[in-house]
């Protein structure tokens, strides 16, 4: 994949087959960049198949499984000298089940531990993964940035209420992961993101944000990020939001 036809840059989306990860690759492909959008498997997602086709050579459909490190290398692998000039680890799950039906096998109560592992498999080891894997990439461009998914429920001063313990946990060590990146990688501008609560399959039909909405915002974030912005984490319009 060698080239750079395009007028913002390259963006690599992960989990970009739905929710906020097809409406990143929606807004991004319409504001110029070149989108690598990856899923896991790319015949099961017809949106952004139509996404690829309204918007020929802008948008790749790249497959991709967070989790298998095999697929992961090779993706890295097949990047070649193409710069990327920021990655969005968005792919996240909260288990079998959105909120808040998810919340139940992630109780005191009744805690699913193999769920629990799947749910720190995706949503920690596995963009800290990818980060490690791309830096090569990112290195290529002049203002290379990664993008962590968070949530504002990895926040541990604003544990206000318990519950959703699994999901929880992942997010708050990919803050942790998020600091101690910016911290040896000064080269790269590195982020955690608490997009909001959005209606999406995790977030669930009560959530109170549009996609779309919590998506602009954050792009307009995006856009403003500098060095002093590395290892905070920070809500969709660019407030810092507590440890």
């Amino acid at each position: 994949m060698n080239g750079r036809a395009t007028d913002q840059g390259t963006v690599l989306v992960t989990g970009a087959n739905r929710g906020l990860g097809l409406e990143y690759c929606r807004q991004l492909a319409a504001a110029g960049w070149q989108v690598l959008a990856c899923t896991r498997n790319p015949d099961r997602a017809p949106a952004l198949r139509e996404l690829a086709r309204a918007h020929p050579g802008r948008v790749r459909v790249l497959p991709l499984d967070v989790v298998d490190e095999a697929n992961v290398d090779a993706l890295a692998s097949d990047l070649g000298g193409l710069p990327v000039d920021m990655l969005i680890n968005n792919a996240g799950t909260f288990g079998p089940e959105g909120s808040p039906a998810g919340m139940r096998y992630q109780s005191l109560a009744h805690m699913d531990y193999g769920i629990w592992r799947d749910i720190l498999e995706v949503n920690l080891l596995a963009p800290f993964r990818l980060t490690v894997a791309l830096a090569p990439s990112l290195r290529l461009a002049p203002r290379p940035v990664v993008v962590m998914l968070s949530s504002d429920l990895g926040s541990i001063a604003n544990n206000r209420m318990g519950h959703s313990h699994a999901y929880r946990t992942s997010k708050a060590g990919l803050n942790m992961l998020t600091k101690g990146i910016a911290n040896e990688w000064r080269d790269l501008i590195i982020i955690s993101m608490a997009p909001g609560w959005c209606r999406t399959e995790l977030g669930g039909a009560e959530a109170e944000i549009d996609p779309a909405e919590s998506v602009r915002e954050q792009l307009r974030t995006f856009a403003r990020l500098d060095a002093s912005h590395s290892g905070q984490f920070l809500d969709r319009f660019g407030a810092q939001v507590a440890w």
